[in-house]
Parts: structure tokens; sequence; C-alpha cells
């Protein structure tokens, strides 16, 4: 026993230090190349830093689309949730498939050129001057600063779970880790530098996925032999309705809106529809999107379901995809696969970081007439330095209490931004007649009733967001279409 405990350290320690270095060159990798490749295009500090001058390549977009989407739900307890009822959760997630397709079809060339012709920074900057509020403005900036922090702080928190597991040292530690991680990856090179990191982790992301699907399926003796094992399990494990019957059809239908059509809503994907090259960069984007999303959404999912037919004496839900890469990959290739689950949370946690960052900095500090004065354009970027390290202290705090419900943290700030902002754009956009008071009111009863509905009465039979986007939805049209009869009639 103390031999076999021995050989496990030693194998740890050799995927610790590959690990250490495959991390090392991913944050560093991109300040390098930056300093080597100053670009000639002509832009403002603040339209370089939050989006890369506007001028990402298909491929590019597609994968950072994927990396930015994944987060560590996708790899922690996504596939634990898969491990614990089965098939049902795999259909369940596969849906997600769609959120390049929605995001870029739907919003990517109105959007963009909307934006341009403003020179829309942020997703407030786009609602102020589409509906010409700043009470909306404000309202939208305070509800995305709500979900964002709280749905980061579930990022902090598992990769300091992980860390923690991986390197057998305190929590606390493992979060003070990944700030460093994170301000390195951020705090001087803005969205071009994270682009370059987000893309390198989401081919990290598609190869460990693939790799462990390939192993696992050969270490359980092929397919037919797993599902036989679960089948003996629960039976109810390979239905579509999950071991406990919790996954109805009314449930699973709610669900998707929420990681679907309402992705559209979410604003750290959402900007990613502003940022494509040209047409071209814009249809391989959607393409090639789909197509990694796929793989990896489906991949890690089915692999979960797959370990229960293995391995049914996993208690800890969250860590199934670290624990089975450790029994059953070589140490070169199990360092490889636990990156992944980082490369997840790093991607996600930069591009949440950087829309905080610029809301922050550009929606609330530059909209203050003292301090608009005071910052000039040679300064903006010493501002928003100390604006990303005051979100670092603020995330630490927060994560330093954790919760086991990582999954269930996304899902809040998942369905707190929908309900935010998925009307106001999508119409705004699209519906002629979308006035402020409408948007105003729409984001007003959709917060309010998906936060009762989801902490107070605690509606668990369906997705609560689907209620408040049809509460929401309702009030917008009303309103909207009110006053614009009536603004109508004044004109004649």
């Amino acid at each position: 026993m103390k031999k076999e405990k021995t050989v496990i350290n030693h194998i740890n320690i050799k995927i610790l230090l590959l690990l250490m270095i495959i991390f090392l060159t991913i944050v560093f990798c991109p300040l390098i190349f930056n300093l080597l490749n100053k670009t000639k295009i002509k832009s403002s500090f603040l339209e370089k830093y939050y989006l890369a001058d506007r001028n990402i390549s298909g491929l590019v977009l597609a994968i950072t689309l994927m990396s930015t989407y994944g987060s560590a739900s996708t790899f922690l307890s996504g596939p634990g949730m898969a491990y614990r009822l089965g098939l049902g959760w795999v259909l369940l997630a596969v849906i997600q498939v769609t959120a390049g397709y929605f995001v870029l079809l739907v919003l990517a060339k109105k959007f963009k050129k909307e934006a341009k012709k403003i020179n829309a920074i942020t997703i407030t900057d786009y609602l102020k001057y589409r509906y010409n509020s700043k009470k909306l403005a404000y309202v939208s900036t305070f509800s995305m600063l709500l979900f964002l922090i709280t749905s980061m702080s579930g990022q902090w928190i598992g990769a300091g779970k992980l860390l923690s597991s991986l390197l057998n040292i305190d929590y606390k530690f493992c979060i003070l880790i990944f700030s460093v991680l994170i301000f390195l990856c951020v705090f001087f090179g803005g969205l071009k530098n994270i682009l370059i990191t987000d893309m390198i982790q989401g081919l990290i992301m598609i190869f460990s996925t693939i790799i462990l699907l390939i192993f696992i399926l050969n270490f359980g003796g092929g397919i037919n032999n797993i599902m036989d094992s679960l089948y003996q399990q629960n039976e109810n494990l390979l239905t579509p309705y999950g071991s406990n019957g919790s996954l109805t059809a009314t449930y699973v239908s709610s669900f998707w809106v929420l990681v679907g059509v309402g992705l559209i809503g979410i604003p750290h994907v959402a900007i990613n529809s502003m940022l494509y090259k040209n047409k071209k960069s814009l249809k391989q984007s959607i393409l090639i999107g789909t197509v990694v999303i796929f793989i990896v959404m489906f991949g890690v999912h089915f692999i979960g379901v797959l370990a229960r037919g293995i391995f049914s004496d996993i208690k800890d839900f969250d860590s199934v995809i670290p624990i089975i890469s450790l029994r059953i990959l070589p140490w070169y290739l199990a360092a490889i696969v636990l990156s992944a689950p980082m490369a997840a949370i790093v991607t996600t946690v930069n591009a949440q970081f950087l829309l905080i960052s610029s809301s922050f900095t550009k929606d609330i500090i530059q909209s203050i007439n003292y301090f608009k004065q005071k910052i000039k354009d040679n300064k903006i970027r010493y501002v928003i330095y100390i604006s990303n390290l005051i979100i670092i202290l603020l995330a630490i705090m927060i994560s330093l209490r954790p919760t086991s419900l990582i999954v269930e943290i996304n899902l809040f700030a998942f369905g707190g931004l929908e309900a935010t902002f998925l009307w106001p754009i999508l119409l705004g956009l699209f519906w002629s007649k979308a006035e402020k008071n409408g948007a105003f009111l729409s984001i007003i009863s959709g917060l309010i009733s998906y936060i009762y509905f989801k902490k107070i009465s605690k509606i668990t039979y369906i997705e609560p967001v689907v209620i408040s986007l049809l509460i929401s939805l309702i009030i917008f049209v009303l309103v909207s279409s009110i006053i614009y009869k009536k603004q109508t009639r004044r004109i004649k």
C-alpha cells in the first residue's frame, strides 16, 4: 500500500510539472507574440484592449467562442451530472451545440454594423444608443456586473477545487495561484492576448475530449459492454428521463431555452458577434463553431455517462473527469487532459473579466462627468489596470467561501443575464417599435420574476428563466406598442 501511494505521488509530480509547463506556455506565448507582431491598425486603446480591433478570423472566432462558452461546469459539474443522471443529461446538454449558430447567425451582421456605427465597446453602449436612455444603461450595467461576478466566482471556486485536489494544498492558496494566472492573462494584454490564449486552450479542450473518449471506450471494453453495465446498475440511466426521472420533457425543453436560444442574451457570448473580420470569417466561424462545440459538449457529457458504467464508486461528482483521467491515462496524456478543465475555466473567466472591466470602466467611471473630464485618452489604460485589480480582489474575496454547486452558480447567472439582455438586444435590432420604456420595464420585470421563481418560490419542474422571459417579452411588446401608437397619433 505504501509503495502504491509513493508511485501515485511520483506520477502526480510528473503530471503537475507538465501542467505547469503547458500553462506557462499558454500565458507567455500571447505576450511574446504581440510584442513581435505590432499591428498598424489605428484605433483607440479601448477598442484595441476590449475588441481586438474587430479583426478576428473565422477559425479563431469559432474556437474562442467554444472555449469562452465552455466553463467549470463543462468539464467538472456537467460530466458529474451526466455520471449521476445518465444519458438524459447528455440529451439535455447537447442543445448547447447551437450556441455559435444562434449567436453568430442571428446577431453578427446587424449587431456589428450598429456597434461600429456608434463605436460601441460594450453591450451597454449599444443599448444606451438604441434606446437613448441612461436609466436603461445603468440598470443593465448593474445587472451585468451582479450576474457576471456571480458566474465568475463559480469559475474561481472550480479552479481552486481542481488545483487543491491536484496539488494537495490548501484551497485558499490555490485561489491565489489562479488569481495570478488570470492577472497575467488579462492585466496587460487585453482581448488580443486573450484570443490567442483562448485559441490554444480551445484546441487543448478539443484534443482532451477526443483522447479521453477513445481511452475510456477502450478501457471499458467497448460501448456495448459499458451500456450493459449501466443497465444492470439502473436501467433509467439509459432513458431520456434520468436515473431518478427528474428530466421530464417540460424541464428539458425549458433548459434548452436557457442554454440554446437564450444565449443571445449572454453578454460575454454576444460580444463575440462584433469581432469577426469579414463575411467569409463569419461563415467559417458559424460552421467550425458548431462542429467544435458539438465535439466538446457532447464528448465530455457522454464521457461522464461512460465513467458511471466503468467506475461506479465515484462520490465527488465534480471530479469525475480528473479522477478517470488519473485512472486510465498515461501520465503525459493525463496532464494534457487535466489541463482542459483549467483551460475551460480560464477562457470563461477571461471573457467575463474583460466584460466586467469594460462595463466598470466605460459604463460607470467614464459616465461620471468628473472622471470623464479628469481622465484623458492617455490615462485610460491606468484606469483599466486599476479596475482589473479591483475585480480580481473582489473575486478572491467571494470565492474564499466555496460552494459545491458550481453548475447551479453558472445557471443562475445565465438566467439573470438572459432576463436582462435577451429582449432589449434582440427586439432592439429587429423590431422598429422597440421603445425605451418597454425595454426598461422588460428588464425590471424579467429580473424580479427570475429571482423570485429561482430563489424564493423555487420552481423546479421548469427552468424559471422561461417564465421570466415570457413575462418580460409580453411587457416589452405591450408597453412599446402602446407608446408607439401614442407617438404616431401626436405626429398625425
